[in-house]
């Protein structure tokens, strides 16, 4: 019998959640200027992140941006992430907001794990088969 969720299955919508969480943030950061304002970021910084996180999310749509590249696009999400974590807590937002911005992160990095290891093995296949046909 068939397991309905294949590696492939698996990273494809690990991918695909990476990438609606990023868009959502730059489009949610970009439109609720107040919002952004009281966690103390300044409104060039607002401006400045939708577009880094737009520019990231097509990073990782693209095929063919090296592994290297793609792996950087995702450790600065998580930094970002951490950061609007930390920012929520410090400023007094209700347990609601924190706990979604946990649970989102947490998401994030479990769906950023998924994704690599398979990219990787991917990767690693690649090489192996490459080197076989040389041989």
């Amino acid at each position: 019998m068939k397991t309905i969720f294949t590696p492939l299955i698996l990273y494809r919508i690990a991918k695909g959640f990476i990438i609606f969480l990023i868009l959502f943030s730059a489009y949610y950061a970009f439109t609720h200027a107040s919002d952004f304002r009281m966690l103390g970021f300044p409104n060039y910084f607002r401006i400045q992140l939708s577009i880094l996180k737009l520019v990231g999310a097509i990073a990782l749509l693209v095929p063919s941006v090296p592994l290297r590249v793609r792996e950087w696009v995702y450790v600065a999400f998580v930094i970002c992430m951490s950061s609007a974590l930390v920012a929520h807590i410090f400023t007094g937002d209700p347990f609601s907001k924190i706990l979604f911005v946990s649970i989102d992160t947490v998401l994030f990095i479990l769906s950023a794990v998924t994704v690599q290891r398979f990219e990787t093995a991917r990767i690693d296949s690649n090489a192996t088969t490459n080197q076989k046909l040389t041989n």
